[in-house]
């Protein structure tokens, strides 16, 4: 099983959700662009909910500004686009993710259709039920189809965390991912930013946070920006 914190060249968006080898819940959630668009973006905190915001002063994309992260008395979505408002609203009518995923296709951004990631999980104290981390990608050598992996576990272990990325290659050759995998955590929360900044290519990195959830809000964050 490989850590979480090592990564490809172009990793594209990526997040993690887990227990640190304390056992403190949260989710890290990371990003990296190709163009001065992708590159001039900054994750915004609020209490219950993470924002990526354009810092150009340009006009605003869906596919870049979007809520990546919200979350309740006891749940937590994350993922890279639009969908986390979505199912944000939908969650009182379908809150089985696995479910919802179903309902999602990747993002309009040919030729790459990017995947769009998404994870969510139930909060009771230190522990973190009914994890689910998915993706709605194009189906390889038949794009016109939308597959749908996705990984459930009713509990996360200590030092474990369940992790996808939108690609899985170079800068000049993009692969696209969203297949979830299971990792190690051998470290605290608050160490896990900057080990996913530094496996980041400086070039190509643009935020990363991570958010400890055994609180009530995202009061207790590490981030870090270009």
């Amino acid at each position: 099983m490989r850590s979480l914190g090592e990564s490809v060249e172009y990793p594209g968006r990526g997040l993690a959700i887990g227990r640190d080898a304390a056992g403190v819940p949260f989710f890290t959630y990371w990003l990296t662009g190709r163009s001065p668009a992708s590159q001039s973006r900054e994750l915004v905190v609020h209490d219950r909910e993470i924002v990526v915001r354009d810092t150009s002063g340009g006009p605003t994309d869906d596919l870049r500004h979007y809520t990546a992260a919200t979350r309740g008395d006891d749940w937590v979505i994350v993922g890279n686009g639009t969908q986390v408002s979505d199912l944000t609203a939908l969650r009182s009518q379908q809150p089985d993710l696995q479910l919802a995923l179903r309902h999602l296709t990747y993002e309009p951004d040919p030729p790459i259709r990017t995947p769009r990631i998404t994870a969510a999980a139930t909060i009771t104290g230190s522990e973190l039920d009914e994890v689910v981390i998915g993706s709605a990608r194009a189906y390889d050598g038949a794009p016109e189809l939308t597959q749908h992996p996705s990984l459930y576990t009713s509990q996360v272990a200590p030092a474990t965390a369940v992790t996808t990325t939108t690609y899985s290659g170079t800068a000049a050759q993009i692969v696209t991912d969203g297949h979830p995998e299971v990792v190690a955590v051998p470290f605290t929360w608050s160490d896990l930013t900057d080990l996913v900044w530094r496996s980041l290519q400086p070039s190509l990195r643009v935020a990363a946070i991570t958010v400890r959830l055994d609180t009530p809000t995202f009061a207790e964050v590490r981030s870090q920006h270009r």
